[in-house]
Formats: C-alpha cells, sequence, structure tokens
C-alpha cells in the first residue's frame, strides 16, 4: 500500500517568498486579461546592455556549454576582483571568491556555513525576506531589532548592543537596503562594525545594491573601514540590480578566510554545482564595464524615485522615508490603519491587487507591519498609473 511521504519537521519553520507570491499572483490576473501594475518584484524593466548579452550569444554558440568550476571560472573570479579593487577599494585575491547562482545562495551558502544550531544573527528589520527563513533553515535564530521610519530605518549602536547576547555569531547588514533604501553613512557604519568587533561578530554584508545611489548618498562596505574589520566581513553581491541580470542567476560570496571559502565551495559542489557557464561570461563581460555603461538605469530610477515622492507627499496617514539607494519605497501607513481599525498593511494589500489591480508587498514581510513596499523599478507608465491607484486607495 502506496504511503503518502511525511516532510520533514524544518519545512515547517519556513515559508515561500511573499515577493515571489506576489508577483505570481500579479502574473495571473494579467494573464487573465486584467490590467495590472506590478510593483512587488525587485527587477529592473531594462535589459543588459549589448555587450553582456553579446558575450553570452558567443559563448553559447561558441560551445561554452560544459561544468566548469564549481567557484566559477578563473577568469570571472579575476573580474570580481578587479570590481571590488576599481569600485570600493577592496583587495581580494581570486581564491577568496565563490560565485554562485546568485547572492540569494551565496547568502545561503554563508549562513550554511557559519551558523550552528541555536547560534543567533542579528537582523535589523526592516530586512529582506529571505534573511530569517534562510538564517533557520541553517539552525540558526534570527533576532530582529526593529529600526522605524523616525530614525531612517537603521540599526544604532544602541539596539545592537541591547540585542546581543552569548550565543550571538552574525550581523547581517544590506546597505543599500531592500526594502527601504536606507544607506548608512561611514560613521553610522564605523560605529556598528566597533560593536560587532568588540562581541566578536562576523558581519555578512549584503551589498547586492552597492551601485543603485541616489546622491548625496555613498556606499561604504565594513569590509573597508580597517584590517580587522576587512577580516570579519563576508561581502555579498552580485550582478542581478546593477546590471538589470536578474535572471542570469551570478552572485558571490567574498571573503579573506580560507575555512569559510573552502567550506562554501564544498557546500555548493554537494548542492548546484557551478553557476550557470553562459552565464558567468556574460557576469564577466558586466564587471568589466566602465561605470558609464550603465549609468541610463540609474537615470531612469532617479526620474522614478522623484515621481514617487512627488505623488506620495500630501497623501494623510502614510510617511516616505527618501530612499537614499536601491529602487523601493518603503511607505509607512500607519496613520491609514488607525484610522481603518486595522493593525497591519496585509489586508490593504490584498484588497489592493484585488480591487485596484496594483501588486505590493505588505510590510510584514520584511519585519515592519505597518508598512508597504513597493518597486519603482518598472516601465514610467506602468508607475504613473500604480500610483494614480495606490493614492486613491489609500485615500479612500
Amino acid at each position: 500500500m502506496s504511503k503518502t511521504p511525511s516532510l520533514a519537521r524544518r519545512t515547517k519553520s519556513f515559508q515561500a517568498s511573499p515577493t515571489a507570491a506576489l508577483d505570481a499572483a500579479a502574473k495571473r490576473l494579467a494573464a487573465e486579461g486584467h490590467t495590472v501594475c506590478n510593483l512587488a518584484s525587485g527587477e529592473p524593466d531594462m535589459e543588459p546592455v549589448a555587450a553582456i548579452r553579446e558575450a553570452a550569444a558567443k559563448a553559447a554558440m561558441g560551445g561554452y556549454s560544459k561544468y566548469t568550476q564549481v567557484s566559477g571560472t578563473l577568469s570571472l573570479r579575476q573580474a570580481v576582483s578587479r570590481a571590488l579593487l576599481r569600485d570600493q577599494g577592496l583587495s581580494y585575491q581570486p581564491d577568496q571568491i565563490v560565485v554562485s547562482a546568485g547572492a540569494k545562495q551565496a547568502l545561503f551558502n554563508a549562513f550554511s556555513c557559519l551558523l550552528d544550531p541555536d547560534d543567533e544573527a542579528i537582523l535589523p528589520a526592516p530586512y529582506w525576506v529571505s534573511y530569517p527563513e534562510q538564517i533557520k533553515l541553517a539552525g540558526g535564530r534570527p533576532v530582529i531589532v526593529p529600526a522605524d521610519a523616525a530614525g531612517g530605518y537603521k540599526l544604532t549602536p544602541e539596539a545592537l548592543s541591547q540585542a546581543l547576547s552569548p550565543k550571538s555569531r552574525l550581523l547581517v547588514l544590506n546597505s543599500p537596503n531592500n526594502p527601504s533604501g536606507a544607506v548608512y553613512t561611514d560613521s553610522e557604519l564605523s560605529a556598528l562594525v566597533e560593536v560587532a568587533l568588540d562581541h566578536g561578530l562576523t558581519i555578512v554584508s549584503d551589498e547586492v545594491y552597492q551601485q543603485v545611489l541616489y546622491p548625496p548618498a555613498r556606499h561604504v562596505s565594513p569590509a573597508s573601514l580597517s584590517a580587522a574589520a576587512f577580516s570579519a566581513t563576508v561581502l555579498i553581491s552580485g550582478v542581478s540590480k546593477t546590471y538589470a541580470m536578474t535572471g542570469w542567476r551570478i552572485g558571490y560570496l567574498a571573503s579573506p578566510d580560507p575555512d569559510l571559502i573552502r567550506a562554501a565551495a564544498a557546500l555548493q559542489s554537494q548542492t548546484s554545482g557551478n553557476p550557470t557557464a553562459v552565464a558567468q561570461r556574460a557576469a564577466e563581460v558586466a564587471w568589466d564595464l566602465p561605470p558609464e555603461a550603465t549609468r541610463h538605469q540609474l537615470a531612469a530610477f532617479t526620474a522614478r524615485r522623484r515621481l514617487v515622492l512627488d505623488a506620495l507627499a500630501e497623501v494623510t496617514g502614510t510617511e516616505l522615508v527618501p530612499p537614499n539607494g536601491a529602487f523601493y519605497g518603503f511607505l509607512s501607513i500607519a496613520g491609514c490603519l488607525r484610522r481603518w481599525r486595522e493593525e497591519a498593511a496585509d489586508a490593504f494589500c490584498e484588497r489592493l491587487l484585488a480591487e485596484d489591480k496594483v501588486a505590493v508587498v505588505p510590510g510584514s514581510a520584511f519585519g515592519a507591519p505597518d508598512a508597504i513596499r513597493f518597486s519603482f523599478a518598472v516601465a514610467d507608465d506602468v508607475l504613473k498609473e500604480a500610483l494614480v491607484r495606490l493614492t486613491q486607495a489609500l485615500r479612500r
């Protein structure tokens, strides 16, 4: 007699990505014939520049279809090394880099290799949706430290110190931040790193939005602050946001710790193996591009950011901290929720999609239940129509 498989207990401790689920729901409505404004996914609407696409086509037509080194080709890791030195003044050798199938896999590798059961990872909120789930999958425990709009959605040294315990192992930082767009200044980051180093924490620094910045904001990596900070930092990044290569799935982990590099490569060898060969060739070209090659993308994001700020400036019951990086609006609707006698934004997001055909993500997915996140990395006409529908719904 056949038996229904029983799931492992750990499957009850994690959830599917809310951003992916809402993006799929919006696409289903669009397939049914509805005019949907989908602002749920953090995906630039542009295509990669011609040089990237041409490199991929040449590789595919040239038979570049075999296994590569698990950690990525040497030439790709050399390109990453050159980009880190050029853009941030950080000197990583190719054997200090593991290239993975996207920054998400690089993060998973890092958490899996650094956390033992019940180790604690300090996680400022709002946070990217996958951090707590990946930490739990690795056996660790996410310790959520809320940051609010009044403080620019930034973790403070005082809040970090209060969250520490003898089990604290990691500090997760994400600047520019998804979902809030917050960018830490040199002094803010230095103060956090000082606390982390004093307590022997490893810093996992997700820098995938490092080139999506709005002046005068400037990206600073924790690894750049001192020799001690460099040693303690695990740097994560990829090509998805800066080069509009979300579906190409190329990211990396960089660390001067040879044990972590060996462990991450070994883990990857037993799971996914090497990243896609053709995508590696394309990413190699991307990381060698001069900054002006993608300046048109940042110009478009800058103009759309202005549209967002102007449209939401006068909506009663809301607060939008201007994003200094990334391409999201993270809108507190706490005043609206009080008026509607609701505790969280989830129900509003459901109504907005069902009635107004606008997909945004409730802040509960990011540890901030009184907010919503929407992407402005979409076509101008879609964004303008979405903002009209959104403001009308908030005022209704």
